[in-house]
């Protein structure tokens, strides 16, 4: 797949995209890191047996760990709580798949990451975590500011086609 960012070897003219809105793409698709990264922080705070959390992690991985959590102490095998781990993992890697396609700019990246993200967000609701949904509205007001910084730059390409 190629990227929609022209080559930052070519020389600067009025053909070339503004960098503003190059910085706008990232940006939005670098949250996708922070989420999972942050997630991934709070996945090993939990398998070393810790009770704090960052309310930008998902909460889907905080739901796996809890059902793990209360499955052990109803008699499952203190193993499951690896198995959690795993399921965090797996969730953890597809967030970062999100932002290392949304930074390509494609447009598919940012709109199944920024869905996914509202039901991760609807399930902090679910539980009246008001500020950690909220800071999930934060994090996708970003998102979609990115997503809509590739939809202008890939008009622009569409303008102005990179010549050989």
């Amino acid at each position: 797949m190629d990227s929609i960012f022209q080559d930052p070897e070519k020389e600067a003219s009025s053909t070339e995209p503004d960098e503003d809105v190059i910085a706008q793409v990232r940006s939005g698709a670098n949250w996708f890191y922070w989420i999972a990264g942050l997630s991934l922080v709070n996945s090993a705070i939990y398998a070393f047996g810790g009770d704090i959390s960052f309310i930008l992690g998902l909460a889907i991985t905080q739901v796996v760990d809890g059902i793990a959590d209360a499955s052990i102490v109803e008699g499952a095998p203190a193993g499951l709580k690896l198995i959690a781990v795993g399921i965090d993992l797996v969730i953890a890697f597809i967030f970062i798949l999100f932002g290392y396609f949304a930074n390509k700019g494609l447009a598919w990246a940012f709109i199944v990451g920024s869905v996914v993200y509202i039901f991760d967000g609807l399930i902090y609701l679910l539980f009246d975590s008001m500020f950690a949904a909220a800071f999930h509205a934060f994090a996708l007001f970003f998102i979609i500011r990115g997503f809509l910084a590739s939809r202008k730059l890939k008009q622009f390409i569409a303008t102005y086609p990179a010549t050989p």
